[in-house]
């Protein structure tokens, strides 16, 4: 009876069967064959799902192939012949199926279909769900109690893509509001605290303490700043020769006309930094944010097609398309290299991918923020007795900078130089980069660079000197020089397959030298290749023009885990070149493998033209939790043999814990964060007596991390100070889950030379249940699948879930706190109804933490 009523309704969906036209099989089977008309829910996953007309042969179901891909949202093109034609994507694979055919196809697969399982009536090509889950490898889940047909894995067509892609972007959204900080703690600024001392020592030679070098050098956090004393040898140790060196520096990061302050031995300002002892003062940044802003890149594609866009497989832009199929992101620029990879999706699952690249020089600073330095001191070369500078800069636009300054020399037995410059650094567009550079009385230059993508890159530049006996500003003798270089790679997929090019030149008062390099990548496997031609002219004055040229390659060769334990991480690379007109210039041949953890060992040998015999090297280097060493032995056959050990390390004082710790260095002015996980009993967010350590918590601080010991303790070094770090917890390596982390996020400042202390409290969580119900005529009734979201009233963290099929839900692993539980505005949407939100309030008692017996009720809209 039920299913007489089914052919009846779908007769009546299609207008009645007597009017319909014949159907079309390929061969008439047996009468049980013969398709029986039925509706059916055909559902693609838990994501759409559409009532449709189907056919049933025995226990198979002949399902509408259009509504299918409708469905899945994949396009398609059906003859009235029955012949359908269709691309899904991801992958543009070719879908082709013909009721004439026994043979379906997809890309490069073919299915067989039997006449019984195809069928093409009322303009709908009707085909075998098993045989269609056969084609597309993804099940095709019949149910004839239920009367659905399913297809298991939607992320077989386009919907799963857009599905994933939306999830997606979701996440970056989220993550681009960031996790919120909690708690913020800016510098201390102690009288004194902290001891860092820094040390490295060489030894060479037949006279290993006496040819060799030695430095040693303290820090501290010295009246709010880094205080810096060292020492090192000048010359050989054996004569006793030494020199010292202190500076102090002070940073105010929110400072508007003085952010840096040094005194004492460092670098001038301006654009080419030298050494000196004096004093340094300007508004820059200590340490320049990498990201600059934002650029616009504006696009066409067809409407209904989404972009986004990715910097290092990261999401970092996305945008869909308008009515005339125009689009525009803003894309975060750092400095440098700021290669973009955009993918656009149709609205049938198309996918086009293209790239692009913005080169943004490290001169430029945001628009309208003006910069200045001042220097002077007594200079570190003997160039000069003493040096001064005025450095003013301003971004007139986001791709327009300006810098204009005045370098100034004093010097004993030569003429005192004044030099007045002015630079300009333009990026016109997203591809081009020129900088302008002028020295009144020494230089002026010009260099351009074409980048618009990572697989081709020029650049030009040319600079012209002065004719000036005695200068300052350039080494004696140089009137010009100049340099072009490229990079093309040819096949955007093959990333070591690419071509490379140098030519340059300088002329000096005595001659010209001209050198141009050729060069090319191949990679193979495990193998790259990169050979190479050279040429060197030299035109001096005072002798006849010489032309050399060379050629050479050099091949490197991956680890080869199948040749065993022993070989299976070897390391190698050679390089040959020959003067093709000449001699011999150099072979060589390297093996390294790693010896354990942060020990690796290299052997070497090879001949190099001006050194008789061959020459075997040993290289033994290191990187340990508290040291760095090399030792370098050279064994010439017809020589003496030669060896040398450097070492290099630091010794930290942590005052937390009064202990001395040690890093493989240097160490001076970098910072670190120590602190102790507990658990907090009492909720002070302090550490009290008797309240228990946490060992093995995952600790992470900015881009470092460390894990609690068996006294709670955590430390990690070699942070960047005065700036700003981020601190987390890691909840998964909490071994309980009613146990979580007191606070989100925290952001601190390190002092320099010195360990910050931060406690890590840790509280007891709870549980959070009940239950969701819809009021009805016939009373409240469970109701689930309904998505919830328990918002923190404190910091408006929010965490979402969604009820189970009885309604019910329960959420583990929440802190203390007062929170609001709301039901998601768009399910409310979908459901035609309101709820009130549910204040929970969740306290620490003798019988734990929690809230239970919730009872949350939608009722419909009036």
């Amino acid at each position: 009876m039920a299913l007489a009523l089914l052919v009846a309704l779908a007769g009546v969906a299609r207008g009645g069967a007597a009017q319909e036209p014949p159907a079309f099989r390929a061969d008439r089977g047996p009468p049980d064959s013969e398709p029986e008309p039925v509706l059916v829910e055909l559902q693609v996953g838990r994501v759409a799902s559409r009532t449709v007309s189907a056919y049933r042969v025995g226990t198979e179901a002949l399902v509408p192939v259009t509504a299918l891909l409708q469905l899945g949202e994949a396009g398609y093109r059906l003859s009235p012949d029955g012949r359908l034609e269709a691309t899904l994507n991801p992958g543009g694979r070719r879908l082709l199926l013909d009721v004439r055919s026994d043979t379906m196809r997809l890309g490069l697969r073919f299915v067989r279909v039997e006449p019984m399982y195809r069928l093409f009536k009322n303009n709908e090509l009707y085909v075998g769900a098993a045989r269609l889950s056969d084609l597309f490898q993804s099940r095709l889940l019949v149910d004839w109690g239920e009367l659905t047909v399913t297809w298991i894995d939607p992320g077989k067509l386009p919907i799963g893509q857009r599905l994933r892609r939306e999830a997606a972007r979701e996440a970056f959204l989220q993550r681009s509001s960031g996790l919120p900080v909690e708690r913020s703690f800016g510098l201390e600024r102690p009288r004194w605290d902290g001891l860092v001392a820094d040390y490295s020592f060489l030894a060479t030679g037949d006279q290993p303490l006496g040819g060799g070098a030695y430095s040693l050098a303290l820090g501290a956090d010295a009246l709010g700043g880094s205080l810096r004393l060292g020492v090192q040898s000048v010359g050989p140790t054996g004569d006793g020769h030494a020199q010292g060196e202190g500076s102090w520096t002070g940073v105010w990061r929110d400072g508007r006309w003085v952010r840096q302050l040094r005194i004492g031995d460092g670098f001038t300002t301006g654009p080419q930094m030298r050494s000196q002892r004096g004093f340094f003062i300007t508004n820059a940044p200590y340490l320049r944010p990498s990201l600059l802003g934002a650029t616009r890149y504006d696009g066409q594609l067809d409407p209904g097609w989404t972009v986004e866009a990715y910097r290092g497989g990261d999401l970092v832009a996305l945008d869909s398309t308008d009515r005339r199929g125009r689009f525009a992101v803003a894309l975060p620029v750092r400095y440098g290299e700021n290669p973009v990879d955009f993918v656009a999706y149709g609205p049938l699952g198309e996918v086009r991918e293209f790239n692009r690249t913005y080169r943004v020089l490290s001169e430029l600073l945001p628009a309208h923020q003006f910069e200045y330095g001042l220097s002077a001191g007594r200079c570190g070369a003997p160039t000069c007795r003493a040096t001064g500078n005025l450095d003013l800069r301003y971004g007139v636009t986001p791709r327009w900078t300006v810098r204009a300054g005045l370098e100034q020399f004093w010097r004993d037995t030569l003429a005192n130089r004044t030099h007045p410059y002015v630079t300009m650094v333009v990026n016109p567009t997203n591809a081009w980069a020129v900088n302008l550079e002028a020295v009144a009385g020494a230089s002026a230059g010009a260099g351009v660079q074409f980048e618009p993508s990572l697989n081709l890159q020029l650049a030009a530049g040319y600079t012209a000197y002065a004719h000036d006996t005695a200068p300052a500003y350039q080494a004696a003798g140089l009137r010009s020089s100049w340099a072009l270089t490229g990079f093309l790679r040819p096949i955007a997929a093959s990333g070591f397959f690419y071509l490379d090019g140098q030519l340059g030149g300088t002329r000096t008062a005595t001659g010209a030298t001209t050198a141009a390099r050729l060069g090319a990548s191949i990679q193979t496997h495990d193998v790259r290749l990169v050979p190479f031609v050279r040429l060197q002219h030299d035109a001096q004055a005072s002798d006849v023009p010489t032309t050399r040229p060379f050629a050479g390659v050099d091949v490197f060769t991956l680890p080869r885990p199948g040749l065993g334990p022993l070989l299976g991480t070897v390391w190698m690379r050679a390089h040959v070149e020959q003067q093709l007109d000449g001699a011999l210039q150099a072979v060589q041949l390297f093996a390294a493998r790693p010896l354990w953890s942060g020990v690796r060992l290299e052997v070497g040998v090879g001949r190099l033209q001006g050194t008789p015999g061959t020459t075997f090297t040993f290289t033994l280097s290191s990187y340990l939790p508290a040291v760095r060493t090399l030792t370098l032995v050279s064994a010439p056959t017809t020589g003496v043999t030669t060896a040398s050990q450097f070492v290099q390390g630091s010794v930290l004082w942590n005052r937390s814990s009064g202990q001395l710790t040690y890093a493989p260095g240097p160490s001076l002015e970098r910072a670190g964060l120590t602190g102790r996980v507990f658990l907090d009993e009492n909720g002070n967010g302090r550490w009290d007596v008797g309240e228990s350590a946490v060992p093995g918590v995952r600790v992470l601080v900015g881009t470092s991390e460390a894990r609690s010991d068996s006294s709670g303790w955590f430390r990690v070094w070699d942070l960047v100070p005065f700036e700003p770090v981020s601190v987390t917890v890691d909840s998964l390596s909490i071994e309980s889950p009613l146990v979580v982390p007191a606070f989100g996020a925290v952001s601190i400042e390190p002092g320099p030379n010195r360990f910050r202390t931060l406690d890590i409290p840790l509280v007891r969580a709870g549980v959070v249940e009940g239950r969701v119900r819809r009021g009805t005529s016939q009373g409240p009734q469970e109701l689930g699948g309904v998505p919830l979201v328990l918002t923190d009233r404190r910091t408006g963290e929010q965490r979402s879930f969604t009820t189970f099929s009885d309604g019910g839900f329960y959420v583990l692993g929440v802190k203390p706190g007062i929170y609001d539980l709301t039901v998601d505005p768009r399910a409310l949407a979908a459901l035609h109804a309101v709820a009130q939100p549910l204040r929970v309030t969740l306290a620490p008692t003798a019988a734990g933490v929690g809230a239970s017996g919730l009872d949350v009720l939608l009722t419909p809209k009036p």
